[in-house]
């Protein structure tokens, strides 16, 4: 074994990673290295293992600009996590000032995301963190779903079942089983098909354009699909009220006392695109419209249709 150069473990997988690496500039060391390499099959196993993990992470993962205003959102919240920590020890240790000898975890972190992304092996682990982070930032920081009954609403709620229909529809996932703007030819089709008598308004700027009948845990559910000239949609779903009876659908009991109160309940924020959703019972049906319009441009039009 050369003389001079710490054969433990640890020291010779730090010095492979680092010749692997390029980063021996010492002659005598390279030297050294190389010898063990060519002696020792597992050590060479070792290297060649790393070479090839270096080189495909260069190929498949680029180095990746983090976009501005992630990184600002970031430092900002690193800055202030570092900045209630400080504040948090000085109220519990007032007589005592303490600069550490080396940087905080929060610190370190904000020290690598100023750094520049590199695709070798000894940082990969490092990258795949940092972008996780800026994308679960990112992704927390754009969610829009606020409404507390969409977001701890089950399969079997009303108010889930007529956002992700309505989104079906929308994305022609759904298409009307009968294509019709007239109100007696779909107010048939649901009687025959779903077995109860629908409500079918007529809405101001908005022709009716179609039905879907289908059903959930046996209850008979029907979808009316109404569009404007500019393409924007008014869905409405509708269901017997017996549904809520007999269980086989949900609806918060706030949201019905609501609707008992006021008439209807309207929100908005029940989605990625903020559309808005109203509800309201209508002679022995429940019926929960979604769309796209702004939650006050929908309630001009739900009061002129609703009377």
């Amino acid at each position: 074994m050369p003389m001079g150069l710490n054969t433990t473990a640890f020291n010779i997988d730090e010095l492979i990673t680092s010749y692997a690496d390029n980063q021996i500039s010492d002659p005598e060391t390279k030297k050294q290295i190389e010898e063990l390499l060519s002696k020792d099959p597992k050590l060479n196993a070792k290297y060649r293992s790393e070479v090839l993990t270096k080189n495909l992470l260069k190929s498949r993962i680029p180095e990746a600009e983090l976009p501005q205003a992630t990184y600002n959102k970031v430092m900002v919240s690193i800055d202030g996590l570092i900045a209630d920590s400080k504040k948090n020890y000085a109220q519990q240790h007032p007589a005592v000032v303490i600069e550490p000898e080396y940087p905080s975890f929060w610190q370190t972190l904000k020290q690598a995301f100023t750094e520049k992304f590199i695709g070798v092996p000894r940082y990969a682990f490092a990258v795949v963190i940092f972008l996780i982070i800026g994308g679960l930032f990112v992704f927390s920081s754009s969610k829009k779903v606020k409404n507390p009954y969409i977001l701890a609403g089950s399969e079997s709620s009303i108010m889930i079942q007529a956002l992700n229909s309505f989104h079906k529809v929308m994305n022609g996932d759904v298409k009307p089983q009968l294509t019709s703007s007239n109100a007696a030819e779909v107010e048939k089709y649901v009687m025959d098909k779903a077995h109860f008598d629908p409500y079918v308004p007529q809405i101001e700027n908005f022709s009716l354009a179609g039905v879907v009948c289908n059903e959930y845990h046996g209850q008979q559910l029907a979808h009316l699909v109404y569009k404007d000239p500019e393409g924007r949609m008014i869905y409405i779903l509708q269901v017997p009220v017996t549904a809520l009876q007999k269980k086989d659908l949900e609806l918060p009991d706030d949201v019905h006392n609501e609707i008992t109160r006021a008439k209807y309940y309207m929100c908005d924020e029940v989605d990625e695109e903020d559309c808005t959703m109203t509800l309201w019972y209508k002679e022995n049906n429940i019926c929960a419209s979604m769309t796209t319009m702004p939650k006050q441009q929908m309630y001009t039009t739900f009061t002129r249709f609703n009377k």
